[in-house]
């Protein structure tokens, strides 16, 4: 969707109060798009460690597909 200036200015709040408040709200939504990202990222991160610990212990579990995978975790936490 492409906007163009007469629209964004159409669309404008016209008082300052309200250009405040919308501002505001969305500097509220940019901060919370940063925390969830940086969230992403550090999930990421663990996961990418985690998997890279499993395969140097389990060096079999590189070769696995997803299926295979989850059995074998299975078996191994049932103590198999």
């Amino acid at each position: 969707m492409k906007l163009d200036l007469d629209t964004l200015l159409a669309n404008m709040p016209k008082d300052e109060e309200t250009l405040k408040e919308v501002q505001a709200k969305h500097r509220q939504i940019l901060q919370e798009n940063r925390e969830n990202e940086k969230k992403r990222k550090a999930r990421n991160h663990r996961l990418c460690e985690h998997g890279a610990i499993m395969e140097a212990y389990f060096p079999q579990t590189i070769e696995m597909d997803s299926t295979q995978f989850s059995a074998f975790m299975q078996d191994l936490a049932a103590g198999r």
